[in-house]
């Protein structure tokens, strides 16, 4: 055997491994199905926040231009506030924010109304949750835009809260609960992936 053929078979012997767990790994190995860091579910790929089609209360198109140089808590409400809608608002939006320390100015809070807020809502914004930016679009413009998130099933967004970079990209989702238990649970896991995306970001 001649000097090069056992060079070749050397790096054959030494490359062969690396090249099989790479194919291993991407034909055996599902990486949706790896253990995430993140809490909530992660939207891939993002979505665009102008898809919603919102205005604010000006009557203006809400976009990227409206999200830039913060981070954005977004909760998607109804007309009415019910137990899961005060438990989200309060605890998972407002409650989350106060405990972001020197980072809570990064972060804004907004309000989506996919209809015109009852007083049940009206009043608990203004007694607990007050100084939320205030935006609304169509129910159908919501759930076509938030599709994706919910696929293979139908959209159901109302109740749900997002995390909407400075960019406009809305990148995670998280549910609302009754239970306090899990809503107590839901508001750590949103701070966790607020506390982690703001101390790796050079943006917001």
């Amino acid at each position: 055997m001649s000097p090069k053929t056992k060079n070749i078979l050397t790096l054959v012997a030494i490359i062969s491994p690396f090249v099989l767990f790479a194919l291993a790994g991407r034909f055996l190995i599902n990486p949706w199905e790896l253990p995430r860091q993140n809490k909530g579910q992660l939207l891939i790929p993002h979505i665009d926040v102008a898809s919603l089609k919102a205005s604010d209360t000006e009557g203006h198109p809400f976009g990227a231009d409206d999200t830039k140089g913060m981070w954005s808590i977004l909760y998607i409400a109804d007309s009415e506030c019910d137990t899961r809608c005060k438990n989200g608002l309060y605890y998972q939006v407002r409650q989350v924010r106060l405990t972001l320390g020197e980072d809570i100015d990064r972060v804004r809070r907004v309000i989506l109304h996919t209809a015109p807020a009852a007083a049940s809502l009206s009043e608990f914004l203004n007694d607990n949750v007050e100084g939320m930016i205030s935006i609304q679009a169509s129910p159908k413009a919501v759930e076509q835009a938030l599709a994706p998130a919910y696929a293979p099933n139908a959209s159901q967004p109302i109740g749900d809260i997002f995390l909407v970079s400075p960019d406009g990209q809305i990148f995670m989702r998280y549910p609302t609960h009754e239970n306090m238990e899990a809503t107590l649970e839901e508001a750590e896991n949103i701070r966790v992936d607020l506390k982690r995306t703001l101390k790796g970001s050079l943006i917001g």
